[in-house]
């Protein structure tokens, strides 16, 4: 799915442009200072959610050193992929809660908070909450720079036929066994 964004952008560079403009000053903005970080030691239930998210994601930016960029991308792969694998609305219990279970998954890209010390590796698994809190924002950044439709926008394909993205990257993870329906 993130191939399939890069490729689509590789097509219009205006656009391209235009996102990567927002994303540099999407990036300074959720910046997050290096005070924020925390370790397991530092969550207990009194700290509330959004100090934990906020915790989460200054770990991401300062000891992982990864951007918010990159978790904005991958919340815009996470929509293709809900689109692709669960569009017909005929995926149980999923297709009601498709916002929190996006939302949720979004936010699980930043993992938990660990820390080694010699050997011993701590780890404090973050709740679905945390996770969702920070992928609600990540989602909304994503509909927001690349636009709610992105995975509708028009492509066609070497012989002329017209798809939307979703469809063309569809019959590509078809074409390449990672679709079976």
């Amino acid at each position: 799915m993130k191939h399939a964004i890069s490729v689509y952008l590789q097509t219009d560079a205006q656009l391209a442009e235009r996102i990567r403009v927002d994303l540099r000053s999407l990036e300074r903005r959720m910046s997050q200072p290096q005070t924020f970080c925390l370790s397991p030691a530092d969550i207990h239930k009194g700290l509330p959610q959004i100090a934990k998210a906020k915790g989460l994601l200054a770990n991401w930016q300062h000891r992982d050193r990864r951007t918010y960029t990159e978790a904005v991308t991958n919340a815009l792969a996470l929509v293709g992929w809900m689109e692709v694998y669960y569009d017909t609305g005929n995926a149980g219990g999923l297709w009601e809660n498709r916002k929190a279970f996006l939302t949720t998954r979004a936010g699980a890209l930043l993992g938990d908070f660990r820390k080694t010390i010699g050997r011993t590796k701590l780890i404090k698994e973050a709740s679905g909450a945390t996770h969702r809190l920070l992928g609600r924002d990540f989602v909304h950044h994503a509909n927001t720079i690349y636009g709610k439709d992105f995975w509708s926008s028009p492509v066609s394909t070497h012989d002329g036929l017209s798809l939307t993205l979703r469809d063309y990257t569809r019959m590509a993870l078809k074409a390449a066994g990672l679709l079976s329906c």
